[in-house]
């Protein structure tokens, strides 16, 4: 009972946003905040839905954190995948981790007969993450 009370405390959240090398306009930038509870194990995400040359639409994902894993480097890996909802069609599971910066690789994936499809597999993009404790 102790340890997962300290296992409670430790826990915390940790927010990223796009780094500013990616460009706010980048293509692949699709993802423009994410916020990860390590204690309740959700990811909440902002994403942009739709874009035009002129405007963008922004939306919400929900996902799952599925692992959270500590690296040689000492800081977690962050493996999360969204949470389906009614007509959505690919199911996109991320991977956040520490190089010397923080990426965020990603990937589609469509079920098909029950069957997965991989969609599509992004290009990286680096993230500025700010950790704070809730404990």
């Amino acid at each position: 009972m102790l340890s997962s009370a300290a296992g409670a405390a430790s826990a915390g959240t940790i927010t990223c946003v796009p780094g500013a090398s990616n460009g706010p306009a980048s293509p692949f930038n699709w993802v423009r905040r994410i916020s990860i509870d390590e204690h309740s194990r959700t990811v909440n995400l902002d994403v942009v839905r739709s874009r035009t040359k002129d405007t963008e639409t922004m939306g919400k994902m929900r996902a799952d954190l599925v692992s959270m894993d500590e690296s040689q480097s000492g800081e977690p890996v962050y493996v999360f995948n969204s949470i389906p909802t009614v007509g959505t069609e690919v199911t996109h599971l991320f991977k956040l981790f520490k190089a010397s910066e923080w990426r965020l690789v990603s990937a589609g994936v469509a079920f098909a007969n029950k069957v997965p499809v991989l969609r599509a597999v992004e290009q990286s993009v680096v993230f500025d993450c700010k950790r704070s404790d809730l404990g």
